[in-house]
């Protein structure tokens, strides 16, 4: 039975997703519907948690949407057709202060759009149209004496498509135009952690991602940034005491991603290829300053201008995608420290202007991997990397920077 052929809200859509499970949901008619948003003014949101004493846990969120939607069915066809706008700015700070605490987690979100779609046991027919303008920003800020284990995460994305299939069919078409700046940044502050502290920062202008399981996995990707537009991600930790810290920083302009298992799947398809092109110029930061550690510290950037990866298990893949770089690409990563107990320091700053991956696993199966892929890059690609440390078991640093990169693989026979 077909619900509604006219526009729907989000709380109309949400509510057909659950409204999956009645009786209705068994006809073998999909579920279909339009939502069509437009955000034009500022959203903003802010959390701030203080411990003045040492508690067992300090859990911090912060999350900024301009728009959001979602189409989803529990089992059984879906249909979707999603269109955002989104001129505006998107503010997301977290800040998590004070004593210590047991297990202190750290997780802030801005995004300027974001849709979804997906069922299980059913076909998912899907369209995604984003535009985003303005400025798309997420700030974590983490002052703590200490914490037995820190998790740490800041991601800032202008444009946000995904979708899901299990047991069925999906076929996905996703359009992205991004011409707004986004900045992610992560900063740290701290005397000693227990056994780890993780601290991960992302920022990018256009995202789509697919999943799926015993499916049939077709997508379709249109990714643009306009020139003049820039995406930065930045990570500064600085620890009196550390053991096992890691962060990580990646910027990027345009990314496409699948990952299937046990279904045909394709990221592009012959004729519609995925088209990726990057005007904006892409900065990844991460610096790392520990008087003493113990364990690992790593400090890792990663930089790509257009990104389109597929993997898929045990079926045949497929990868068809043009990407042209125009923006500058640029990496950097800096760790200091000593450990007097024979820790590992790791340093890594990768840039690419185009990168594109296919993989298959075909252990237990005659799969095979194919397509085709054009990349053009005139934009400057950089990489930096800097260790510094007077003690310790080893210090292992690596920079690299490529244009293009471009890589079709089958792990097995």
């Amino acid at each position: 039975m077909i619900r509604s052929t006219n526009r729907l809200t989000l709380a109309a859509a949400l509510a057909l997703a659950l409204g999956a499970g009645s009786a209705s949901a068994q006809d073998s008619d999909p579920e279909a519907g339009a939502i069509n948003q437009l955000q034009l003014n500022d959203v903003w949101a802010d959390m701030d948690v203080y411990v003045p004493e040492s508690t067992g846990a300090a859990v911090s969120t912060a999350t900024s949407l301009g728009n959001t939607a979602a189409a989803l069915r529990i089992s059984g066809d879906v249909s979707s057709e999603i269109t955002q706008t989104f001129d505006a700015r998107s503010t997301a700070t977290n800040r998590l202060r004070g004593y210590s605490a047991g297990t202190a987690v750290a997780t802030t979100t801005s995004y300027g759009n974001a849709s979804q779609g997906g069922t299980d046991y059913g076909s998912n027919a899907y369209y995604a149209d984003q535009t985003a303008s303005g400025l798309v920003e997420a700030y974590t800020d983490i002052e703590l004496l200490g914490a037995s284990e820190l998790a740490s995460a800041t991601t800032a994305i202008a444009n946000v498509s995904s979708t899901d299939n299990n047991y069925g069919e999906s076929d996905a078409s996703q359009v992205q135009q991004s011409s707004a700046d986004v900045i992610a940044e992560t900063d740290a502050d701290m005397c000693c952690d227990g056994y780890y502290a993780s601290f991960a920062t992302s920022a990018g202008a256009n995202a789509t991602s697919s999943t799926g399981y015993t499916s049939t996995n077709i997508n379709r990707v249109q990714q643009e940034t306009a020139a003049g537009s820039s995406v930065q991600a930045a990570t500064d930790v600085y620890m009196n005491d550390g053991n096992n810290v890691s962060a990580v920083t990646n910027a990027f302009g345009n990314s496409a991603t699948v990952y299937n298992e046990w279904g045909y799947a394709s990221l592009g398809q012959e004729g519609e290829p995925v088209e990726q092109r990057n005007g904006a110029d892409i900065d990844a930061q991460t610096y790392v300053t520990l008087d003493h550690w113990s364990g690992y510290a790593t400090a890792s950037s990663y930089g790509v201008g257009n990104s389109a990866l597929i993997s898929n298990v045990g079926s045949d893949t497929a990868i068809y995608a043009n990407q042209t770089n125009d923006g500058t690409v640029g990496s950097q990563a800096s760790f200091s420290g000593q450990s007097w107990v024979g820790g590992t320091g790791m340093v890594s700053a990768t840039s690419i202007g185009n990168a594109a991956t296919a993989t298959v696993c075909n252990y237990c199966s005659d799969a095979a991997v194919g397509g085709r892929i054009n990349q053009t890059n005139s934009g400057q690609v950089y990489a930096y990397g800097q260790a510094t440390s007077v003690y310790g078991n080893g210090i292992y640093g690596s920079a690299t920077a490529i244009g293009n990169s471009a890589t079709l693989q089958s792990a097995g026979e």
